[in-house]
């Protein structure tokens, strides 16, 4: 058992981002403290339903903090660069 709580924060509250939620409600030893999503009332939605008191729309904000013990990335994997030619 852990004396505290392991504070996490979560980027993106998508699809991927609420399955991650879920499961670290089912985990007592961690608390989501912060959330971060540039869908503004998606984000408000997400925060009230898990109860998560800070909200960012900006991910560096979030990262600024120096409270989070982790930080979940929950974001798509779609690569916006082009890949060089061969």
């Amino acid at each position: 058992m852990m004396d505290r709580k392991i504070r996490l924060g979560i980027i993106g509250v998508g699809q991927i981002g609420k399955s991650h939620l879920e499961g670290w409600a089912k985990i007592p030893d961690v608390e989501v403290v912060a959330a971060c999503d540039i869908d503004a009332p998606e984000l408000d939605r997400v925060a009230a339903k898990h109860n998560i008191p800070n909200k960012y729309h900006a991910f560096r904000d979030l990262l600024k903090r120096d409270d989070l013990d982790a930080v979940d990335v929950c974001l798509h994997n779609t690569c916006t660069r082009r890949r060089p030619s061969r």
